[in-house]
């Protein structure tokens, strides 16, 4: 799977360099130009005719006809590692204990935030308590089919003997699953993105937040990934608002994700 990025400003600042670079430049960039106009003129003919589209032409082309939009590169899709996992598949999956019984589901992730470790929010049974379990108490593995599933290195007398958890108000953004759904605005641009997903690894380590560029696409298996680092409560006149502090290029250097949308 591809995924396409686009690439307005990369071609502004070439354009920009050439224009500055001496007279040899010139020259290079008016048979640019030129090679363009030609381009673009075979392009209006045969688009008219209903012969070509868009894609048939050159991102410089393109963005010569003021279709920057378009104006797009490939990008490799990120595959996930032997030892990672979407939280959106563990959750709500059993667990068993020390015994091999089952003893509750997994309710939640807590994520790690200063100096509180990562952990398990499980479930003590069917609509029991929640309590948290370290990923040190803990062991992800996968079914054959690849799912992700827990089982603790506790018991269920051990598990009830735990303190119980309790969540810091509606929004309580350490839960993948608080996460997971929220808009958060992009500290660049000011546009809001999606957070679908959180990829983590089987210690506990948030490795990638997944993304959606814009609401409407939360709905398309498109998606990029970011450091959840850089997910952080807006600072200034914000009710405590999330935002993302990317730049433009790291947003759009951003590594692309497949989701499973079935």
């Amino acid at each position: 799977m591809k995924r396409l990025f686009p690439t307005t400003s990369a071609a502004a600042l070439m354009l920009g360099a050439a224009a500055c670079s001496g007279a040899e430049t010139h020259t290079k960039t008016a048979d640019n130009d030129s090679a363009v106009m030609t381009e673009t003129a075979a392009y209006d003919a045969e688009y008219a005719s209903g012969d070509a589209t868009e894609d048939d032409f050159d991102v410089d082309t393109r963005v010569a006809m003021g279709d920057a939009d378009q104006a797009e590169i490939e990008r490799d899709d990120y595959v996930l590692a032997s030892d990672e996992f979407l939280t959106s598949e563990l959750i709500g999956e059993d667990v068993t204990d020390a015994n091999g019984e089952e003893v509750g589901e997994v309710e939640d992730v807590l994520l790690a935030s200063g100096n509180m470790q990562p952990m398990l929010v499980i479930r003590d049974g069917f609509a029991g308590d929640l309590h948290t379990v370290s990923f040190d108490q803990a062991e992800i593995w996968f079914d054959e089919e690849g799912e992700p599933e827990a089982r603790m290195d506790l018991t269920e007398d051990m598990l009830d003997d735990l303190q119980e958890f309790e969540q810091e108000g509606l929004n309580d953004y350490r839960l993948a699953s608080e996460l997971t759904g929220t808009n958060v605005r992009l500290g660049f641009n000011d546009k809001d993105v999606r957070v679908t997903d959180m990829i983590m690894k089987t210690d506990g380590t948030a490795k990638y937040a997944v993304v959606s560029n814009g609401i409407v696409d939360a709905v398309t298996d498109e998606r990029f990934l970011i450091n959840p680092a850089k997910i952080v409560v807006s600072q200034g006149d914000s009710d405590g608002e999330m935002m993302i502090d990317l730049s433009e290029e790291e947003f759009t250097n951003a590594m692309s994700f497949t989701a499973d949308i079935d």
